[in-house]
């Protein structure tokens, strides 16, 4: 007569001794591996996927493609351009497009841009440098999964000197996320002058960065500054630092009356000479690429 089980799971009366126990004791078992692996995981993404801040970080130099060298200029086209990580307005995400957008500049600050992939990929600021043979810094604001996850950057056809990029105000209730201000010593017309690239926050410590970055600018001349601010000109901050004429908005100034009121954008300048400037509308990122034409001054005479 065949052995069978109850409908409980213990063997019926001549059936093997334990055989329903170890098949229950068996699921358990496992199901409490899955529970602890499931926990583990977790507990893992929970703690790589923190976006922590970027140590301040300095070099002598920015790095080049191989075979590219800096020019040398006295008349450069600067441009500020907030990338969105290279994805368009469509949903594509197309760096072939960024870089085509960026052509014709010789000294550019970037925002929004993607570190490192896992796999090996370069950030992408070296991926724009090497498709435009320019030279570039990335300058990452946040560390996320074991990599810079974001950040700022410079990419440049002129000699680029010592840089620096010092982290900005946080607080973790006023703040959305980490920032920080790339500085950097670029020469032009024989003479050094101080670029500087930065995006804000979008949150209350907004004016605090503000003002620290505005500050930091006005100890420089000649000088550039350029970002995704997130304000607009109507800013007290700004009204107050252009109230000294020698803070320019080379933007508005190139712009005039068809200047977009609500542009968050911004090149800044002081000691240079405001030519021409032109912009490329939203549409490969959901930002504008602006861009102005400057005249380096001539190098200071004894």
């Amino acid at each position: 007569m065949t052995d069978t089980h109850d409908s409980t799971g213990r063997s019926a009366p001549g059936g093997p001794p334990g055989v329903g126990r170890r098949t229950g004791g068996s699921h358990r078992r496992r199901n409490l591996a899955i529970l602890v692996l499931a926990l583990c995981l977790g507990l893992y993404a929970a703690y790589a996927g923190r976006r922590t801040p970027v140590e301040p970080q300095q070099g002598a130099a920015v790095s080049w493609p191989n075979g590219s060298q800096p020019i040398a200029k006295t008349q450069l086209r600067v441009a500020t351009y907030n990338i969105h990580r290279g994805k368009g307005t469509d949903g594509v995400r197309d760096l072939d497009r960024t870089a085509a957008i960026l052509r014709d500049a010789d000294l550019i600050g970037l925002n929004e841009v993607a570190g490192p992939a896992f796999w090996g990929r370069a950030d992408q600021v070296e991926q724009l440098a090497d498709k435009l043979k320019i030279g570039w810094q990335f300058a990452p604001n946040q560390y996320r999964w074991h990599k810079y996850h974001f950040g700022n950057g410079l990419l440049c056809r002129l000699p680029v000197g010592p840089w620096t990029s010092e982290p900005l105000v946080y607080d973790r209730a006023r703040s959305n996320s980490h920032r920080n201000l790339l500085t950097a010593q670029v020469t032009a017309g024989g003479q050094l002058i101080t670029f500087m690239v930065t995006h804000l926050d979008r949150g209350e410590i907004r004016p605090v960065q503000l003002k620290h970055v505005l500050d930091e600018f006005a100890e420089h001349t000649p000088a550039v500054l350029v970002g995704d601010f997130n304000t607009t000109a109507a800013d007290p901050l700004l009204v107050a630092f252009f109230a000294d004429g020698n803070n320019v908005d080379a933007i508005a100034q190139t712009f005039g009356a068809s200047d977009d009121k609500g542009r968050i954008d911004w090149i800044i300048t002081r000691g240079m000479r405001v030519l021409t400037g032109g912009m490329e509308p939203a549409g490969v990122s959901d930002h504008p690429c602006y861009w102005v034409n400057l005249e380096a001054p001539g190098p200071a005479r004894p």
